[in-house]
C-alpha cells in the first residue's frame, strides 16, 4: 500500500546522482536500539532501498582493531582489554574517516549509523 509507495518514492529520490563537495553537508540517520533488536537488519534492508550508507560501529572498531601500527587499535585493544568502553572521541573518529572516505570513492553523502551512540554520555 502507501508504505511501499513512500519507499520507492524515497528510493526514486536517492537514486538521483548529487555531486557531492567539500562543503555540501552528511545526512546521516542513527539507528538505535538494544542488543538483537535488528538495528543491523533493519539498516541492511534501508541500504539496499535506498542506497544509504550502512556502518557499524563495531565493525569499524574491530576492523581498526586489526590494522598493524595503528595507534587508534591501540588505544582501542587496551580499553577492551582493561574491559572498558571505547572513548567515543575514537568512534566518531572512525565513522568520520569512513565516510569522508566513501565520499571520495562513491560520491555517498547518506549514512545510517549503527551502533553509535551507546550511551548518553556518547552524544
Amino acid at each position: 500500500g502507501s508504505a511501499i509507495s513512500y519507499v520507492r518514492y524515497l528510493k526514486y529520490k536517492s537514486e538521483k546522482k548529487m555531486s557531492a563537495t567539500d562543503d555540501e553537508p552528511f545526512r546521516v540517520l542513527f539507528v538505535l536500539g538494544g542488543p538483537g533488536a535488528g538495528k543491523g537488519t533493519q539498516c541492511q534492508l534501508l541500504s539496499e532501498n535506498l542506497g544509504w550508507a550502512h556502518l557499524s560501529a563495531g565493525d569499524l572498531l574491530r576492523a581498526e582493531r586489526k590494522k598493524e601500527g595503528s595507534e587508534l587499535a591501540d588505544i582501542i585493544n587496551s580499553n577492551i582489554s582493561a574491559g572498558k568502553i571505547v572513548p567515543s572521541e575514537i568512534t566518531v573518529t572512525l565513522v568520520k574517516n569512513a565516510m569522508m572516505e566513501l565520499r571520495e570513492a562513491r560520491g555517498q553523502m547518506k549514512f545510517l549509523i549503527d551502533g553509535f551512540p551507546r550511551s548518553e554520555g556518547n552524544v
